[in-house]
Parts: C-alpha cells; structure tokens; sequence
C-alpha cells in the first residue's frame, strides 16, 4: 500500500508542487536506499533569504540529501515534514562549481531566438513601410494612377464595398482628376478574378466604330474632323455591368465618392499639369480652354480645380443608371451634336444598340503561374505568346547579361509581330485560330528555335502589319478583403481623346485612330486587314490589364498588373513578369529595371533606362545590328563608340499589386514612378 502511495505521489509532481519542478529535475536522482535526514520545510512567508543554514558544497549536499516525494495536493508547506530541502528565493548553487552554472534551460533558448527572429522581421516591415516604394496595405490594396483616387478606392473598401464597387469608383474618379487618360467619354477592359473559386470574367467596354464611318473617310480628313475619330463610348455601360455582377454597395452610392471628388474639387496632378502644357488637343475648342486653362496657360500642379459640372453627371447616372447616358437622353444628344459638329458620324442609334462583352480571359502558364489576361481584339495573347517563347530559355544568373537581354529583345519582336495580326474575331474568324496558336507551348517552341543566340535576325521571321494604340491610359488594381483581384485599364486613346468636350464636361474618345487604314503615313507598314474599319466593329487594343495566380491551389503569388503606351505596354508587362516569376526578384526591384522595346516600324530598339546601358552604350549593341534609339526628355545624343546612337525614352508607365495568399495580413502595390520623378527633378 505504501508502495502504491509512493508511486502515486511521483506521478502527480508534475502537476503541481509548491516547491521549483524544474530544479528538481535537474538534479540527478539519488539510490533509495541512501538514508534522509529529517529536515522539515518552512512555510514561503518567512522573508529570510535562506530557511536554515544550507550546505556550501553541492556535493556533500546532493549526498546527505534525500529528495522526499511530495504530495501533490498539499498546498500547506508545513506539512511536507519529511523533504530534506529548503526553501530558497535563490539558487542556492549560484555559487558553485562552472559546471553547474553553465546549464542551460532549453526553453529559454527557444523563446530567446523566436523573439531575436520576430524583432528582425518587425524591423524590416517597418524599414519597408517608412522608406520603401510599396504601399502596404493589411485589408485589402488599390493601386491607381492618382493618390485621390486610390484614396477613393480605399473608402469604398472601409465602407464594405467589394472589390468590383472600390474599383468602379476609383475609375470614375481617375475620369476626373486624370482626364487627359480616361473618362465617361471613352471606354476600357476590367478583369476580375475569383481567388477562393478561381474563377475570371472579363468585362470588355472598348469603344465600337459608328454605323456610318468608313475607311475612306478616314483617309481624307482624319487629321481636320476630329468628329470622325469618336467611337461609341463603353465606360458607363462597362462599370454598370460589372457593379451589376459583384457589386455589393448601391449603385448610386458608388458614384457618390466620385461626384464628391468632382464637386469639392482636387489638387491638379503632374501628369495633368504636364500633359495640358505639353499635349493639349491640336483642335481644343473654346470649351475645352474655358474648362482646362481658364487663365489661357495650364495651371500649375497643385492648382485646385473643381468640375461640378462632372458631379451633376454622375448623379444623374447614379439614379437613372446607364439608360440616362445611352438612351437619348440629354447627354446622349450633347455628344452625338458635338461629335457631328467637328465632321463626325456617331448617332443616337449607335449609342442604343452598344453593349458591354461579357467574356472569359485567355489563358497560359508560366513557371507554375497561370497568367490571366484580355482576349482580342485585345493583345493578350501576344503577351502570353511571349512568356511561352522566353521559358524555354536559360534566364538564370549564370547566363550574361548581353544574351539575356538579346533573347528578350527578339521574344518581343515576335510576340509585337503576332499582335499586330489580330482584331475583333466578331468581324474576322481568322482571329481565333491566330490566337490558338499565341497559346500553344508548341508554336511557342517553333519561335523560339528560331531565335539565334548570337545574333539578331535578317528579316522579320513574320509579316508585320501596322500597330497603334492608345499612348496613354488609366489604371485601378485592387486586391479587396472579399478575395476578388480587379485589373482594370481604360483610355480616351490619346491624351485629352478628341479634345471635343460636350457642354456637360464630358471628353470624347479619339479611339478610332487604333484602326488601320491605307495611306496614314508614309513611313507606316502595310495595314492590318484585320483591323481595318467596319461599322459597330472594335479596334485592336493594346490595353492589358493582367492577372497571375498559382497554377494549382489557393497558396502562392498573386499579381494584378497594367501598363499604358500602347505597344510599350505589352513589352513592360512582359519583361516585369519576367523579372518576378522567374529571376524572383521583388516588387519595386522589378519595376525600378529598365525595360526594352524593339519598335517594329521604325526598326529602333527603345530603351527606358540608364541600367541597361554599358559604359556610353546599350548592353546589348554588340549584337544588335538595329539603331539603338532611346529618346530622352532631353535633346542630347551620346556617340557611341560602335556606330550606334543613344539617348533616353520616356518609362513605360506600370503598375503592379502583389499578394503572397495564405501569409495572411500584408498585400504590396506599387506603381512604376520613374518618368514622374524625372519629370520633377528638371
């Protein structure tokens, strides 16, 4: 019985002795037959440092010593009579041998070295939050081309509007505060992805052509009636319908922070600033002066502009919805007199009988991501096409430079070249089979086999046919808390679209100049019949809002990208993707590189910064037999020591929201600033 006791009371130690577990256990364990002196434990309310007179000698100690079992369930010092030890509020071998003082308690060590690492890791978020690019978000990111708007976006969030609502109004309100890039009047393409259900829909809101244009029209006054370039705009008929699809805020309320923007006014941009002195509609009329350069010269950046007359708009729209813009209503007749008053062709029936595209994005995979992006007559399948075509190669660090770069360079003048084969596959069936073939891995192959390592390529491996797009374009990249990603990027095509503005402040688009004619220059190559000009038909675009996600499950990469300046844009997106899925670099390290582009018509390699340059020369010229042409904001050319002339071209202005899914509470964006910067340091 007593043995039973005995074994029992060992067994209940660990639960709870009011005598240091862990101190007993460090001791070793004496024989049992050895025997104890009787020394009875004192009660923890005595204040004397030592409770009787300890042995000095650990030794002696451990061997006159007994470690008697103590009841568990005694609460009562005074009751444990048979324990040999004595109560202490210090190790009582502090003092002894270095033997004992250097042991360690292994838990500690193990908190000591999670805290080191939990102190290092805080300390580069918050290095990253203060003096990086990246704009840290923990609920959600937007990402837009004016921090007023991001701002609107970020509203909409907070008020527990969905991703779809932030980005509707976030575009709304780039119309306002940058309407040299977007607006009511013009049109765009919104893709948005599903992350839990992994799923996409592509909204497409491109303008259309006017029943009654034809090409021949074009041709003989396309430059004197800019009426002739206004195609049937898509933008409020395109954000309807995504509202309509995942919207979770009124629709009226939505356009209720952008109408605030408009009315309480904002803080003129740098972009607008700049774009009014440098790009101003070459036939802007008296509306267009009183609205814009009231003073007759662009107002400085930072200047306060109010538009009431965009606010009274958009709460027109925000209670009659779209029919108000597209039914022959007011504003529908103040565009279609305006457009006609400057030589153009638009009816009230072209307005009546436009539709937004509900569609599926086309799709390829790159290095284990699967890379979402807008189908024709949108260039997406070119931009997959050329990460099929670069994933063959060895891009490591143990590749050069120069043939890294030789390889991009000659990826993208074939991936330019396919675009410029594609158009509106409801006019032209051919469309869908080119666009098959832009996604097979296997066609993919057969470029690639092409590409010479050592030197750039005779004659065009393609037939390359005219491409234009719009220079300039407006972006929104949300990545909401209801795990929706929207890409969105809308344009009037070039800066200010038309310059004809109706007397409700509205800009028309000028996006009819994306068609291809006969004719239009004399240095143009030969016209595109894919994208020749049809009544109701849509241009070929250069607008890409792009999405990445993991091939497979929910954990992993996700981005949402876009880029203007046409073509450009197609190359940036192309070389950031490449910089991020396959050399791993990071956010503003991928943005922050220089990017090239091979400028099919005028046989120029653009180049958009000073790290891809070697010494006075480009990295790539010894085996580029083109002109190396970088124009700069500058007018300075340097001489290169092999024939080759450079200088420096505007940035291919990106933007770009990453999120590691599953790493829960930090989604980055950012947005490529290099030619504001510049811009500001002149």
């Amino acid at each position: 019985m007593a043995a039973e006791n005995e074994a029992s009371q060992e067994s209940a130690l660990g639960a709870y002795s009011p005598v240091d577990y862990m101190s007993i256990t460090s001791f070793p364990r004496l024989p049992e037959d050895e025997p104890a002196p009787a020394a009875p434990l004192r009660s923890r309310k005595d204040e004397d440092a030592f409770l009787g007179d300890p042995d000095t000698d650990p030794d002696s100690f451990l061997k006159s010593a007994r470690l008697q079992r103590l009841p568990s369930s005694s609460s009562e010092m005074g009751s444990q009579d048979g324990s040999p030890l004595r109560e202490t509020r210090k190790d009582p071998f502090s003092a002894a041998t270095s033997e004992c003082s250097c042991r360690q308690d292994g838990l500690t060590v193990i908190v000591t070295a999670c805290l080191t690492f939990a102190t290092g890791v805080t300390v580069a978020l918050i290095m990253q939050i203060y003096f990086g690019d990246p704009q840290i978000f923990h609920q959600g990111a937007v990402v837009t081309d004016a921090a007023h708007c991001t701002s609107v976006g970020i509203e909409v969030l907070s008020k527990q509007g969905s991703s779809v609502d932030a980005a509707v109004a976030a575009a709304l309100c780039l119309g306002i505060v940058a309407p040299h890039s977007s607006g009511l009047g013009g049109g765009g393409v919104m893709l948005v992805h599903d992350i839990r259900r992994n799923k996409s829909h592509l909204i497409d809101f491109r303008e259309s052509a006017p029943g009654a244009l034809r090409e021949e029209a074009l041709q003989r006054s396309w430059e004197t009636k800019p009426g002739l370039l206004v195609g049937v705009p898509g933008m409020v008929k395109g954000l309807h319908e995504a509202h309509q699809l995942y919207g979770r805020l009124p629709w009226s309320q939505v356009l209720a922070f952008a109408a605030a923007v408009a009315q309480d006014g904002f803080n003129m941009t740098h972009d607008l600033a700049q774009a009014l002195a440098e790009q101003p509609p070459p036939n802007a009329s008296e509306r267009f002066r009183e609205t814009f350069l009231p003073s007759g010269h662009p107002p400085l950046p930072g200047s306060l502009l109010r538009r009431p007359d965009l606010a009274a708009v958009l709460d027109v729209l925000g209670t009659y919805g779209p029919a108000a813009f597209y039914a022959g209503g007011n504003l529908t007749l103040e565009m279609v007199a305006e457009a006609q008053h400057a030589g153009g062709v638009i009816t009230e029936e072209d307005f009546s009988n436009y539709s937004a595209l509900l569609e599926k994005p086309v799709c390829g995979v790159y290095r284990g991501h699967l890379v979402l992006s807008p189908r024709p007559p949108h260039t997406g399948p070119a931009l997959i096409s050329a990460l099929n075509i670069l994933e063959g190669f060895n891009l490591t660090s143990l590749v050069s430079r120069e043939q890294a770069l030789h390889w991009v360079a000659e990826t993208l003048k074939i991936a330019l070249a396919l675009a410029s084969r594609l158009g509106d596959p409801v006019y032209d069936s051919t469309i869908t089979e080119s666009m098959d073939d832009m996604l097979s891995k296997v066609e993919a192959a057969y470029f690639r086999g092409q590409i010479n390592d050592s030197q750039t390529a005779p004659v065009p491996l393609l037939p390359i046919y005219e491409l234009n797009g719009a220079p300039t374009a407006a972006q929104v990249l949300i990545m909401g808390p209801d795990d929706f990603i929207v890409a969105m990027v809308s344009s009037l095509n070039r800066p200010f679209g038309s310059g004809l503005i109706t007397p409700s402040g509205i800009l028309l688009n000028s996006q009819m100049l994306d068609f291809s004619w006969p004719n239009r220059t004399a240095n143009h190559p030969a016209p595109s019949l894919e994208n020749s000009v049809q009544p109701g038909k849509r241009p070929l675009s250069f607008l890409l809002p792009t999405v990445v996600r993991p091939a497979e499950g929910l954990c992993g990469t996700y981005l949402a990208l876009g880029a203007n300046g046409a073509a450009r844009g197609l190359s940036g997106l192309t070389q950031v993707l490449l910089n991020v899925l396959t050399l791993n670099r990071n956010l503003s390290d991928s943005l922050a590189r220089g990017r090239l582009h091979p400028d099919l018509q005028t046989n120029l390699l653009q180049v958009d910064m000073e790290d891809l340059r070697i010494g006075t020369c480009p990295a790539i010229s010894w085996l580029w037999p083109w002109e190396i042409h970088v124009s700069t904001l500058s007018l300075g050319f340097l001489t290169c020591k092999i024939r080759y002339s450079c200088s420096f071209c505007k940035p291919f202005v990106q933007q770009f929201v990453l999120n590691t899914y599953c790493v829960p509470g930090i989604i980055l964006g950012a947005r490529d600033t290099a030619f504001i910067g510049r811009q500001e340091k002149k």
